[in-house]
């Protein structure tokens, strides 16, 4: 990866978190197209669609990048965030599917969770919801967990 495209990166995300999507929209797409391979600028940029109200563009982004993911933590990171957009744009069935194929990496026991208790709250699914609120706070309470 370039430095001009982690420069990009590091200031899409300050604009993000500062709340300005429209600045972080066009730095994250600088860092993409830069490096289509860098995974957090891609996850980042999803973010930033999604919280801009385009879930649809946001989903399309983190499907394309899942296949050029280098590593099976990557891969989890982006369908769990995917799992998440899927959610806010209603697609309660892809979410559930996304979240479960990010299950499949260690580490992300929690966020799956999580993700699966909104999806389940969603299709009125409500003991499904609450057994997954149970693994969630589980796994959060278990002491050898990174932080």
């Amino acid at each position: 990866m370039s430095q001009v495209a982690r420069r990009y990166y590091d200031r899409g995300r300050q604009s993000l978190e500062n709340g300005d999507l429209e600045s972080a929209q066009e730095a994250l797409r600088a860092a993409l197209d830069l490096a289509p391979g860098f995974g957090n600028a891609r996850v980042a940029y999803a973010v930033a669609l999604a919280r801009a109200g385009d879930a649809p563009r946001a989903a399309q982004i983190l499907r394309h990048g899942i296949p050029r993911c280098l590593s099976k933590v990557s891969s989890a990171a982006m369908y769990a965030t995917l799992g998440d957009v899927l959610v806010l744009g209603g697609d309660f069935f892809g979410a559930e599917e996304a979240f479960q194929m990010a299950a499949q990496t260690p580490g992300f026991e929690v966020r799956v969770a999580s993700g699966l208790a909104r999806v389940y709250a969603r299709l009125n699914r409500y003991q499904d919801m609450a057994a997954q609120l149970k693994k969630a706070a589980a796994a959060s309470s278990k002491p050898d967990r990174p932080q």
